[in-house]
């Protein structure tokens, strides 16, 4: 009985692995495809690149067709030349040194706000601190009062005490 059950949830779990497989791909795929798309879309003269192929060049005109997206790239040193590629055949668009600059500066830019923000919130949380330790200053002081008051009202009210004692032992002796 044993066996069977275990068997039953291998094959449940199996059975789950094969459906659950594809659909992740196919997540997977969709993201990279998206990924893609977008970077495609960005393309623009003066971009440096490297294609699948593993070519290097620069971004000289990007051709519009009804079907495809065709750029031509600028390759070589000295001796120039000139390749039309697929804009999907693109691996990677290099960033100039204008934009590493701009994303470094608002990197930089982000550091400062996170320790502005942590400074504020190190300088709130020490004000919270001493206030609640006054407060506890303020609620031991009015314990400390509550008490000598209480402490007062009972000597009051043992001094009448004391009093009528007395009385009573001066009646009593006067008897």
């Amino acid at each position: 009985m044993n066996n069977q059950i275990i068997n039953y949830v291998l094959i449940a779990v199996v059975v789950l692995l094969l459906i659950a497989m594809p659909i992740m791909m196919n997540r997977r795929n969709k993201k990279e495809s998206e990924k893609l798309q977008e970077q495609t879309n960005s393309l623009k003269v003066g971009d440096k690149i490297l294609t699948t192929s593993g070519v290097y060049g620069t971004i000289t005109e990007i051709k519009f067709d009804d079907s495809k997206k065709a750029v031509v790239i600028e390759t070589g040193g000295k001796t120039k030349s000139y390749m039309t590629v697929d804009a999907y055949a693109i691996y990677t668009v290099f960033k100039s040194d204008a934009e590493l600059a701009r994303e470094a500066a608002e990197k930089e830019q982000q550091e400062k706000e996170k320790q502005e923000a942590a400074a504020v919130e190190g300088k709130e949380a020490e004000k919270a601190e001493n206030n609640k330790a006054k407060k506890q200053g303020k609620k031991q002081e009015k314990e400390a009062v509550v008490v000598a008051d209480a402490e007062v009202v009972e000597e009051k009210t043992e001094q009448p005490k004391i009093e009528e004692k007395s009385k009573k032992s001066r009646k009593n002796a006067k008897k």
